[in-house]
């Protein structure tokens, strides 16, 4: 217990250290030269887009359901890559609205604005996008951070970026 208690002080200590020094926020940029942020960065996209779905599909029991067992799996990873990001803007860690206030400094959405008919379409497949092995946040960060990692992350992006898709196929292509 001793051993928490001094974790609890230490964390306080440091976000008050941290708000005392307060500097602007950051503007957004992806740390390329980062493989742990940039990550970071790409996985809480998706975690931040997860979270504002499954409130939009409150409505829908089945998607309620699976967007709840989601979240109590994935809640521990997606708060700590908002701590992170939010040190890294410089957001202080006791703002309300933390997670929002994140996404706003990555330039993501904060909220949805869909109609009844989008949800009616999008919310009964969320049960089975939920459970797709890459929408475990932790799983999706571990594998981010290889494919950051591999000196060429970059080069492959930009070929795969500028080389049009093959031709497809028809009756008539020999």
């Amino acid at each position: 217990m001793h051993r928490y208690l001094w974790l609890s002080l230490l964390g306080w200590s440091i976000t008050v250290a941290a708000q005392e020094g307060q500097q602007p926020q950051r503007s957004h940029t992806y740390a390329f030269d980062n493989p742990e942020l940039v990550s970071t960065q790409r996985v809480f996209g998706v975690g931040n887009a997860t979270t504002l779905l499954g409130q939009a599909c409150a409505g829908f029991p089945a998607a309620a359901a699976s967007y709840t067992e989601w979240l109590q799996r994935n809640q521990p990873t997606l708060t700590a890559m908002t701590d992170v990001l939010a040190l890294h803007y410089r957001i202080p860690l006791t703002t309300d609205a933390l997670q929002t206030r994140v996404a706003k400094a990555m330039q993501l959405k904060t909220a949805l604005d869909l109609s009844s008919a989008t949800l009616d379409e999008v919310c009964p497949n969320l049960p089975d996008t939920l459970a797709l092995p890459n929408m475990d946040l932790q799983q999706r960060y571990r594998e981010s951070l290889v494919e950051v990692r591999d000196p060429n992350y970059l080069n492959l992006k930009r070929k795969s970026a500028t080389t049009p898709p093959p031709a497809a196929a028809t009756e008539d292509t020999p």
